[in-house]
């Protein structure tokens, strides 16, 4: 069995041999239609629009050898025609069939990918027509051909990036899961391969942040939306403010929110975050935001859809209404206890401490309707440090702000004995000022904390913060000292 690629330089050399894959009866229609001597171009169209990787192959060819262009080439039928039918036939030699199988999950994957891309696209274009951007088929086109290479992935890689995927369900950032599977971040294997297929430049510029916001910088961005109701300031910063009157952190955004909201859903809190700083893109308030980006959406859902996976607008509806069979029974068993479902999901052999804390926290958010934040930390006797291994509900690089380590007595305590408390009202209010770092701030006055905390090797605790700005019931502070008791060592 051949090893998978591991690291950067791995992906770039199985990528570069692999052909873009289309499905065999439109890959030999164009065959026909190129042959043909009274085939034409308007002809044509509908065949390259209905193969992404066809299309994508031919703004890449055109790009190549258009002499004398102005700027790039965006949008594949113009790329198309300024090549001719010499240039399509030329193409061909790049793509390899494929006979649809609704039984083949990489191909369905492959299509699930692309109807996110499309996602993506339509919000973008959303967002230049409400900020009065010229050419927003631009900004459409070049959303969506920058996930190119995550088609590819999907196709030629898929149980990795299923495993990615499934990680990013449990709370684990996504950079952090592409760097467990893959050795290297999606977006690094994304620049290197659109710098060998010699895609349009604008498409491999919106992912450099000399032409994007930094992390820090999308963070300043998004302090300028202060509140829902009011339309956001301006930022002072030079730089900041020539990249918010460009087009590509539209693009880039948009990505974002496609993603998030196709493998969390429309309730990530993540998603927050980004409708923030596009807000102080458009100048405008939050609510118009998310009311454009919804629009995109049922925008994609109406002119590219296809059976691969429910679209984003249907999910906005209900995403109960379109789950899998096999979720629906999953729901249906629920009536297994809480303790029950971690006892039997434990008896996996192998489990990591951090797998197993995984699955305690994911019966957490299956059964606490409160449970809105949660955070585990792993805390490291013989090294003394703590740090967060798993999260949900809150901003990552939040999180990453506050410092951890810095004193605490309460967290003193639970590091010494396995220990679980309930706060609430004025005691919670004292506990606050005892939390390490700034980390209250994360912490509504009016809600509750549950902290507790277990030993799972001989070296290694875990602490588990579980918050909410709701109340949490009696049942519920059992229920994580009952799971915590089950998966200690």
């Amino acid at each position: 069995m051949n090893k998978s690629p591991f690291n950067l330089e791995e992906w770039l050399i199985f990528l570069k041999d692999k052909k873009f894959p289309v499905e065999t009866s439109n890959l030999a229609r164009l065959k026909n239609q190129i042959k043909s001597p009274y085939e034409t171009l308007d002809r044509m169209r509908s065949n390259i629009a209905s193969e992404p990787f066809l299309a994508f192959a031919i703004l890449n060819e055109a790009n190549k050898v258009v002499p004398n262009k102005r700027a790039d080439i965006k949008n594949p039928s113009h790329a198309a025609s300024m090549i001719g039918m010499s240039g399509i036939e030329r193409v061909v030699g790049q793509l390899e069939p494929y006979e649809y199988s609704r039984k083949n999950p990489a191909q369905n994957a492959l299509l699930k990918e692309v109807q996110v891309s499309y996602e993506a696209a339509s919000i973008a274009r959303r967002w230049a027509i409400e900020k009065n951007i010229s050419h927003t088929d631009d900004v459409f086109w070049i959303t969506f051909f920058r996930n190119a290479v995550r088609w590819l992935l999907w196709f030629h890689a898929h149980d990795k990036m299923e495993q990615i995927t499934h990680q990013q369900k449990r709370g684990t950032p996504s950079t952090q899961a592409e760097l467990e599977n893959l050795g290297c971040r999606i977006d690094e294997i994304a620049v290197k391969m659109l710098l060998h297929w010699q895609a349009p430049e604008i498409v491999i510029n919106s992912f450099l942040t000399k032409h994007i916001p930094s992390a820090k910088e999308l963070q300043t961005l998004a302090a300028l939306t202060k509140h829902a109701d009011q339309i956001p300031g301006f930022s002072e910063d030079k730089r900041l403010t020539i990249l918010a009157n460009g087009h590509l952190i539209l693009t880039y955004c948009a990505s974002k929110v496609a993603q998030e909201a196709d493998v969390l859903g429309w309730g990530s809190k993540q998603l927050v975050f980004f409708y923030r700083v596009i807000a102080a893109v458009l100048h405008d308030k939050l609510g118009k935001v998310i009311q454009a980006t919804h629009f995109g959406a049922v925008e994609a859902a109406t002119e590219f859809i296809n059976d691969a996976k429910p679209s984003l607008a249907k999910q906005l509806l209900s995403p109960l209404l379109y789950t899998k069979t096999s979720q629906i029974r999953a729901t249906k068993r629920s009536n297994i206890s809480p303790d029950q479902q971690l006892k039997k999901a434990l008896e996996t052999p192998g489990l990591s401490s951090k797998q197993k804390a995984a699955l305690v926290m994911k019966i957490i958010r299956a059964n606490i309707d409160a449970a809105q934040h949660t955070i585990i930390f792993k805390h490291s006797q013989s090294k003394g440090s703590l740090s967060p291994i798993l999260q949900y509900g809150y901003d990552i690089d939040v999180l990453k702000a506050i410092k951890w380590n810095h004193p605490s007595s309460t967290f003193d305590r639970l590091k010494q004995k396995r220990t679980a408390v309930l706060l609430s009202d004025k005691k919670l209010q004292q506990v606050l000022k005892t939390l390490p770092g700034n980390s209250d701030q994360i912490v509504d006055d009016n809600g509750n904390l549950i902290l507790a905390s277990t030993q799972v090797s001989k070296d290694e605790q875990h602490i588990y913060w579980v918050e909410t700005r709701k109340k949490f019931s009696e049942n519920d502070y059992k229920m994580v000292k009952q799971l915590l008791t089950i998966v200690s060592q």
